[in-house]
């Protein structure tokens, strides 16, 4: 009798935490019902006339407990859809957090990469022609080799600022799409090394919304550069495809692999490659699986909806 006393003030008691939700009020209801019951049993101890009989009173309100519990239990459902609207809600709003910073970022790399392109540029520009326009004719051997590799630095810087304008934003992903922008740059990363790389894309020359693009670029980037200095591979592989609404991406390297649990040790900035590309996966509501072990190399698959 007390356990079920103290079941239906501890009942009663949540029922402002729920918002008095009518589904709590009837087990809440059932419970005191459940509680008095019990009181009536223990009351007939003491009284011996009655003006209902006890069997009367122990069936009514045995149909009544059972009927406040089976209409609470129906309510009851509204607390889990809500719960899972709480999830769903949770979810979009942390992919829309996610999905603004990375466009926030974004956004100020192509800024940056502008001011760098039409600033710099033009300075470093003009130093070449002012540098070029020298007469070396009339200069001693001393101060040619000084105008000379001037105009060699110049050379140099320039190539350079484009190379950096090029990584903040990649032009030719612009102007011609993920397939060819991801050929030219493990072209470039993997220049000079033995590391052979295949590709091989089923999208071609296929252009998907810029911010699904940028993503994979950046993705891709964080997987070759990480295998270059971790996993000492000696070929790497990378499929693109689309498939029901969705493009699929295969990264996979032969290098030395890891284990994810000695990772797990690691300095946080071991991990935030992986993690970066976790979030930005994130952002466009997509999935990702990785596959690793120690002397067994790499395996990332993905999938994000383009529909």
């Amino acid at each position: 009798m007390m356990i079920q006393i103290g079941a239906a003030v501890i009942a009663i008691g949540l029922i402002r935490r729920t918002r008095y939700n009518v589904s709590w009020i009837l087990i809440s209801a059932g419970f005191v019902l459940m509680a008095l019951r019990r009181l009536f049993d223990f009351s007939t101890l003491f009284w011996e006339n009655h003006l209902f009989s006890g069997a009367d009173v122990n069936s009514w309100m045995g149909i009544l407990i059972s009927l406040l519990m089976f209409i609470g239990v129906i309510f009851i459902r509204q607390i889990f859809n809500l719960q899972q609207r709480i999830d769903e809600l949770r979810k979009v709003s942390e992919m829309r957090v996610l999905s603004a910073v990375i466009e926030g970022e974004e956004r100020a790399r192509q800024n940056f990469a502008r001011d760098l392109h039409d600033g710099l540029g033009p300075l470093l520009s003009s130093i070449k022609m002012t540098a070029s326009a020298i007469d070396t004719t009339k200069l001693d051997e001393a101060n040619r080799r000084i105008v000379e590799r001037t105009c060699q630095t110049s050379d140099d810087a320039i190539v350079s600022l484009k190379e950096i304008s090029n990584h903040l934003s990649p032009h030719l992903l612009k102007n011609y799409g993920l397939t060819k922008a991801l050929e030219t740059f493990a072209a470039s990363l993997l220049e000079g090394t033995s590391i052979e790389f295949v590709m091989d894309s089923a999208i071609r020359e296929k252009r998907y919304a810029y911010k699904i693009e940028i993503t994979l670029y950046r993705i891709v980037s964080e997987l070759l550069n990480n295998s270059m200095k971790h996993a000492a591979p000696g070929k790497i592989t990378l499929k693109i495809q689309e498939e029901r609404g969705k493009l699929l991406l295969s990264y996979q390297d032969d290098g030395i692999g890891y284990d994810p649990k000695e990772l797990a040790t690691e300095p946080d900035s071991d991990k935030m490659g992986l993690d970066n590309i976790g979030s930005r996966i994130k952002s466009l509501n997509g999935e990702m699986d990785i596959h690793s072990r120690s002397g067994e190399g790499f395996n990332l698959t993905l999938q994000i909806p383009v529909i």
